[in-house]
């Protein structure tokens, strides 16, 4: 009983951080550098067009040039890994689509952080391939400072701040291709994970996080959105509903467990920064490579700056009447750009340390009772330290710290007295013994 007592005090103490302690790794967060950013930017802008049907063998021009610096810069940042980070050019051949009418050879820059478990990954990326105002438009200047080298240049700072990092889950840091033809590298890759029989635990992507003035002219740089799904979209059972049973709750899908997770996190190490749920997949008429991911039912979320600026995404470069048009570097703030990487990899850290999450999370329904009985299947792992039970009012749209409830590790359910199953929402998630939390589960009703 002692003992539960003091995890439970633990644990609570690191509800309220949103963190494990960690000097060292604050320190990694302090380096995080906006002149390294800036000029990740720059040298990805410099190659003229990065369009997905550029050319691919050019060695100064186009998208190919844009994958060689990019297995350069990260090759470099693995040279600290002591063996661990991997780095490769992933070659998917593609037919023809909308965006692709002859088909279309694209390469995803991979680099891979090999965490004890390797059949469990958390991903962080950005997408390296850009545009101008014509969708095949393959010749003309295409910066694509924001969209997307600034999501990129924060993956890389990640790269950088969790390089010596021993992780449990492995880490892979992605640069996609493709993704302004159809989100084609990121679909490609979430494919061939789910045939590697690899389970995504968390995919973050980043996609124009690089301004802070939107066309509005409002600026806000303390802030960033947080997008994710409701209901999974895919895939579907039998009837053609998601697999996903999300019972009494859009808004505990696991993409949105994710994104609170994200926000926790963050907000115990950053004072002057926040992050901004935002409950939706996406803005209207657009999408990210995280789509990819939810499509293949996993948890998937997109970091976009708060105010954007329309006149400076897939826009040709120009001037009209003295207005600028076209996504140049000149229009980013790299100062912003830090703390979304910050939040990144505070996410990252915490992610890859942590236990995968319950399986099997079960609320039992076959009796009306006044009380709530949870089951869940028991971790195979062996520094498992307990679980904790998460609960909210059902208006509520994150979790109550005040209703946590930690159960020891020898067990694998709980019934919670006096807090009906109709007037509460509930989630279960691992702890390790050193506090690690795992993304929360949603239970799915069941009669036994």
């Amino acid at each position: 009983m002692r003992t539960a007592i003091l995890l439970l005090a633990f644990v609570s103490v690191l509800a309220a951080q949103g963190r494990n302690p960690s000097p060292e790794f604050d320190k990694k967060l302090a380096a995080i550098s906006a002149a390294t950013m800036e000029a990740d930017v720059r040298a990805l802008v410099a190659f003229g067009t990065r369009h997905t049907l550029s050319s691919r063998i050019d060695p100064k021009h186009g998208i190919g040039a844009a994958r060689d610096w990019l297995l350069q810069r990260l090759h470099k940042i693995a040279e600290r890994s002591n063996g661990r980070m991997t780095v490769a050019a992933q070659e998917h051949s593609l037919p023809a689509g909308p965006r692709v009418p002859q088909g279309v050879t694209i390469d995803n820059v991979v680099a891979t952080l090999r965490g004890s478990e390797t059949d469990r990954v958390v991903i962080v990326s950005g997408h390296y391939d850009s545009r101008a105002s014509v969708p095949m438009d393959a010749l003309s200047a295409a910066p694509g400072a924001n969209d997307d080298a600034s999501g990129v240049a924060v993956m890389l700072q990640c790269a950088e701040a969790l390089v010596d990092l021993e992780p449990r889950a492995t880490v892979l840091f992605v640069a996609y291709s493709g993704e302004e033809q159809g989100l084609l590298g990121s679909g490609a890759h979430a494919k061939q994970l789910k045939e590697q029989g690899v389970r995504v635990t968390a995919m973050l992507t980043n996609d124009i996080v690089g301004g802070v003035v939107g066309s509005s002219g409002l600026r806000e740089n303390h802030l960033v959105r947080l997008f994710s799904e409701g209901v999974p979209s895919g895939p579907l059972n039998e009837r053609g509903r998601p697999s996903q049973i999300i019972a009494g709750s859009d808004n505990d899908a696991p993409s949105r467990q994710l994104a609170r997770t994200i926000r926790e996190h963050a907000r115990g190490r950053m004072q002057d920064f926040d992050v901004r749920l935002i409950f939706r997949q996406d803005r209207y008429l657009r999408g990210g490579d995280h789509k990819s991911f939810n499509d293949q039912g996993w948890p998937a979320v997109r970091f976009t700056e708060v105010h954007e600026n329309y006149e400076r995404q897939h826009q040709d470069v120009r001037d009209v009447d003295g207005r600028p048009f076209g996504d140049l570097p000149e229009a980013l703030d790299y100062a912003f750009m830090t703390r979304v990487a910050a939040v990144n990899a505070i996410a990252i850290h915490e992610l890859a340390l942590a236990p995968a999450p319950p399986r099997q999370v079960r609320m039992l329904t076959a009796v009306l009772t006044t009380s709530t009985e949870l089951r869940w299947e028991a971790s195979p792992e062996s520094d498992i330290g307990g679980y904790a039970v998460l609960m909210r009012r059902t208006h509520e749209p994150e979790w109550d710290s005040n209703e946590r409830r930690v159960v020891d590790a020898g067990k694998s359910s709980v019934v919670i007295e006096q807090r009906s199953k109709d007037d509460w929402l509930f989630a279960v998630e691992a702890i390790d013994k050193a506090g690690h939390r795992s993304l929360p589960v949603y239970p799915a009703p069941a009669q036994r």
